[in-house]
């Protein structure tokens, strides 16, 4: 029988349309999700500045808060796809799909080609991935970055010419771009080059080609670095939301995973203006964005340096954190989109046992002890993993930071599977027994809860979410089931009282509009929109005693709140009281002299004299 020989690029380009093809599906059974349509939180956040960026007035004039490649990446492609969120999902799935292909080219160098074939076939169906190559986010293209960077380095490593090294550079600096986390591998590579390549290329050529990457790597940073001191005539290397970050990270109320810190505004928008607001009143002048974020890493420092203690057992919680089985959230509640998905269900569980990453990073941990000796063949490997480490111990840990690892994990995880069998069929009982004993013990480790997540709070959370969206579209009957589940689900939980307020309110059920309010200011009495929104509410029904002590109680726990002040102004006006609305208009253009609503009301009450 003849053997008909298969050309080469059949099973790579079979891979990418079978990765495809599975995306596609995924992404055509979560449209029901009322997100899809309708973003929320972050992605909103991408939306919004793909519109803005795509605007004649483009980005403006400032630093960037967040690392540009990705928002510009996906303003190019909202613009292809006419500001279709279907089509511009399409498109980031085709991207995603080359994923697997990396998995399979970077697997076949290290591990050889049936564990390759392995990894990529994971890859092509794991669900984290399916999950953010679809969702409006950084995390699906930061991914591929990290192993096209990994597979170049690798190639540089088989070939170490200037060319590669070049080539190894340009791909850091744009990951960098992606997510400046990537910097910190610059004394990672360091070691890299010393301990693989200055044998064999000479300590002279071995510096001179690494000074070649860090040169290649500031040739694609240095034009952001620009652009942002022409905008606002400030140094900011990327992007300037490291210090509040680190803040929020290392508090000394931080838990490790959350984005919040006591006193500050957990929404998104809130803690991005007071982030601003609160470091330029402590230093009673205007900052600069750069100055913003030095500030915050100072009051950080101050944190660590007030209780060591709590920051070292921080530290040690985060690591455990990056090989929790559980996906922590952050923005939406990844194991949500099972009830839309019949295709991830299966897939994603949070049960006793957290499938899938509560058995895959035990697998990869092992798998990493098992290839320690031969630990040169896998030193670049073990330096991205631990340099990617190390950089989020110092801010927050949620699943979406760790995704970048997970091909990597996914590569190790099936190694050690391989290398089991292999043992149990040649009968090496030691061995066997010894591995799975510590198998089992990382299992537990993987699968033991450090987040304290209650699962009511999580439920509340999605329902707040829906509701949130159907809110906005006026579609207060679906917004009020939601939000009344989210109450049942959880009662401690504040914003769905706040949002089961605002819509009592719009559908005239007042008075338990109030006392939604009111549980949830005592619930949660930092977020300036709930006293906003409840003292609008008393106005509207005529009650301005009402409103002005809801008003005065917003300036005592909010008083870097432009917004309060400018309300109380406009309550006390309307109340008569000249003098107090002077004084607070006074104190709102004191905290943002840019807020238009304020100098209307202030040449007003100039007039009024």
């Amino acid at each position: 029988m003849v053997r008909l020989a298969v050309p080469n690029w059949v099973l790579p380009v079979t891979l990418v349309i079978a990765a495809f093809l599975v995306r596609l599906m995924y992404l055509n059974q979560v449209t029901a999700m009322p997100t899809f349509e309708h973003p929320v939180m972050d992605e909103q956040y991408h939306v919004s500045l793909a519109d803005r960026i795509n605007s004649p007035a483009g980005y403006g004039n400032e630093p960037y808060y967040r690392a540009p490649l990705y928002p510009y990446l996906f303003a190019l492609i909202y613009r292809v796809a006419d500001h279709s969120l279907y089509w511009s999902r399409i498109i980031q799935i085709t991207i995603g799909s080359l994923l697997p292909l990396l998995v399979l080219l970077l697997g076949t160098r290290l591990f050889g080609r049936r564990i390759a074939l392995w990894g990529a076939a994971i890859a092509m169906v794991y669900p984290t991935f399916l999950y953010h190559d679809v969702t409006i986010l950084i995390t699906s293209l930061k991914t591929l970055l990290a192993v096209l960077l990994v597979w170049q380095l690798y190639r540089t490593e088989d070939t170490p010419t200037a060319g590669n090294f070049a080539a190894s550079g340009l791909l850091l600096g744009l990951a960098s771009l992606a997510r400046p986390n990537f910097l910190v591998l610059f004394p990672a590579l360091a070691l890299w080059v010393w301990v693989q390549l200055k044998d064999r290329i000479g300590v002279k050529s071995a510096v001179q080609k690494y000074l070649l990457l860090v040169v290649s790597c500031v040739v694609v940073i240095l034009p952001v670095t620009i652009r942002n001191y022409v905008a606002a005539k400030d140094v900011v290397l990327i992007a300037w939301q490291g210090g509040f970050n680190f803040f929020l990270g290392n508090n000394r109320a931080a838990n490790g995973w959350s984005a919040t810190a006591p006193g500050i505004d957990a929404t998104w928008e809130g803690g991005y203006k007071e982030a601003v607001v609160i470091a330029e009143n402590q230093e009673g002048r205007p900052l600069k964005r750069s100055e913003v974020s030095d500030f915050w890493y100072q009051r950080g420092w101050q944190e660590i340096q007030a209780d060591p203690g709590h920051f070292a057992a921080l530290t040690f919680k985060k690591t455990r954190l990056f090989f929790q089985g559980y996906e922590i959230p952050n923005n939406e509640d990844p194991y949500n989109v099972r009830q839309f998905s019949w295709l991830i269900r299966p897939l994603l569980l949070a049960g006793v046992i957290k499938i899938p990453f509560g058995i895959l990073a035990p697998l990869a941990l092992l798998g990493i002890g098992l290839s320690l000796r031969h630990w040169r063949k896998y030193l670049i490997l073990y330096v991205f993993l631990a340099a990617w480490i190390g950089s989020f111990l110092f801010f927050f840990v949620c699943a979406r930071y760790r995704q970048p690892l997970l091909p990597f994990l996914i590569l190790f995880a099936v190694a050690a599977t391989a290398q089991l069998v292999d043992w149990f069929q040649k009968r090496r009982w030691k061995n066997l027994s010894l591995s799975l004993l510590v198998l089992i013990l990382l299992i537990v480790e993987s699968n033991h809860s450090l987040l304290g997540i209650d699962r009511r709070r999580t439920e509340a959370e999605n329902q707040v979410m829906f509701g949130t969206v159907y809110l906005d579209q006026n579609r207060r009957s679906e917004a009020e089931t939601y939000f009344r589940s989210a109450v049942a689900a959880d009662p401690t939980f504040a914003p769905a009282h706040i949002n089961l307020a605002i819509v009592c309110s719009q559908t005239g059920q007042t008075e338990e509009a109030v006392a939604h309010y009111r549980t949830a200011l005592e619930l949660e009495p930092y977020t300036v929109d709930t006293y906003l929104n409840f003292a609008t509410l008393l106005l509207n029904q005529g009650d301005r005693a009402g409103a002005l002590n809801i008003l005065e109680r917003a300036r005592q726990a909010n008083p870097l709140s432009d917004d309060v002040h400018v309300k109380l102004a406009m309550t006390y006006f309307e109340l008569g009281h000249l003098a107090e609305a002077r004084q607070a208009i006074g104190q709102a253009l004191r905290l943002n002299p840019q807020n238009s609503l304020a100098q209307r009301i202030a040449q007003e009450l100039v007039r009024q004299k």
